[in-house]
This record gives C-alpha cells, sequence and structure tokens, in this order.
C-alpha cells in the first residue's frame, strides 16, 4: 500500500525548502499590496526574523528530537542545524501573520503558520517550545519592523 500521509509529505517539503516556501507568501503579499516598501519590507522581515532565530541557536545548543536527528537530511547538513531551540520556521511563518493583522492576507497567512508550526512537531523536528519560542520572535520581529517602517526611505 502506497504511504498516503501528505502532511508528512508536505511536512518534509517545508522542511526541505523554507526559502522557496516563505517567497510565495512574499509573493502573494506583493501581488495584494505592490510596493518596493513592502518587497522591501517583508524581504528584509524574514531575513531578520531568520538570522535572529538562527542566532539564538548558536547561544542555546539544544538538539533536535532523536528523530529528527536521525534522518539523512540532518546527518548530511550543517551542525547549526542540527540545533533546535528556538524553530526558524515558526518564526518566519508567524511574522506574515502579525505584519498583516487587520488586512485580507491576514487569516491565510495565520492558517498557514499554524501549519507550519504544526508541521515541525508532527515529522519531530521541534519540540513544542522550540516551536512555541519561535512563534513568539515572528510576533516580536514583526512587531518591531512594522514599528520602523514609517521610517523606511524608498
Amino acid at each position: 500500500m502506497r504511504n498516503k500521509d501528505y502532511f508528512r509529505k508536505f511536512s518534509f517539503l517545508v522542511e526541505r525548502y523554507p526559502i522557496e516556501i516563505f517567497t510565495f507568501e512574499i509573493l502573494i503579499a506583493i501581488i495584494v499590496r505592490p510596493s518596493l516598501k513592502t518587497a522591501v519590507f517583508l524581504f528584509g522581515g524574514v531575513a531578520i526574523t531568520a538570522v535572529f532565530s538562527e542566532g539564538l541557536k548558536i547561544f542555546f545548543k539544544e538538539k533536535r528530537p532523536k528523530e529528527a536527528l536521525e534522518r539523512n537530511f540532518y546527518k548530511r547538513t550543517f551542525k547549526l542545524n542540527r540545533r533546535s531551540f528556538p524553530s526558524s520556521h515558526s518564526a518566519v511563518a508567524v511574522f506574515f501573520p502579525t505584519v498583516f493583522f487587520g488586512t485580507v492576507l491576514f487569516i491565510p497567512f495565520l492558517l498557514f503558520a499554524f501549519i507550519i508550526m504544526y508541521s515541525r512537531i508532527y515529522i519531530k523536528s521541534h519540540h513544542p517550545k522550540d516551536v512555541i519560542a519561535g512563534a513568539a520572535i515572528g510576533v516580536f520581529a514583526g512587531l518591531v519592523l512594522m514599528e520602523l517602517m514609517p521610517h523606511l526611505r524608498i
């Protein structure tokens, strides 16, 4: 019988191609709100959120769940990627609904963020606390960057 666990397949896809997934979200946002300022804000926001959460992994040095470390993907990747806390996927995913709160994109981005966060736990790439901390980083980064956005001179 063929494996029909499509959510598992989706979760592994997100694990391997996060940049492409989040770039797609940026493109959707730019289509809805086309401007250079939106593009710069979103690409910069994703980069800052990802770099901040990855930087915290250097400090905390918490290993991923055993099941994740047994997968070839993590055996062949660089050492920092074998660390778990916080979840960068969750941070970036939650960044989007935070900055689009009150717009037509809020609900779709929020649902997608929950799917991404759950997928990280579902395939045992992260512990629940990693995902929660990542989500908090996404909210924080979104709020800080929204406060700074009016000062962008683009």
